[in-house]
């Protein structure tokens, strides 16, 4: 199987720092996003601070990626999360989309070149959160 990234939730990570700071702050989504947005420090400190058992504020946002592969292989990694969407393009290849909460949930429990290709797009789409997960043997 080959991963390609092809389209990400711009601004993620400060999508993800609103989703926090609407469950604790009294202020309107628009305006903290804004705050957020201005604060890449703030930004990250929420990013780090995030209890990853709390998955919810991770699903507001969406990754996109090319995969090649074959249908027993893509049927196979569909099995391993609900959250996964998979659109046949052609022969061997298909449209791979999900969430920021599914990668990671994926990520922390799969080994393999998948969960490599994962890790590895991460540093574009969520580099605070790559550097937050355990990056070594999964923790399953």
């Amino acid at each position: 199987m080959k991963l390609q990234l092809i389209g990400f939730t711009p601004y993620l990570e400060e999508v993800v720092a609103t989703a926090v700071l609407t469950t604790t702050v009294g202020s309107t989504p628009s305006k903290l996003f804004r705050r957020a947005k201005g604060n890449p420090d703030r930004v990250r400190s929420l990013i780090k601070g995030l209890q990853l058992q709390h998955g919810s504020v991770l699903e507001h946002n969406r990754i996109d990626w090319l995969l090649e592969a074959s249908d027993d292989e893509a049927l196979s990694l569909l099995l391993k999360s609900k959250f996964f969407n998979l659109t046949k393009l052609g022969a061997k290849l298909w449209l791979l989309s999900a969430n920021l909460r599914t990668i990671v949930e994926y990520v922390r429990t799969e080994e393999g070149p998948v969960r490599d290709a994962f890790l590895s797009s991460m540093k574009e789409f969520a580099p605070t959160m790559l550097s937050c997960l355990e990056v070594g043997p999964h923790e399953g």
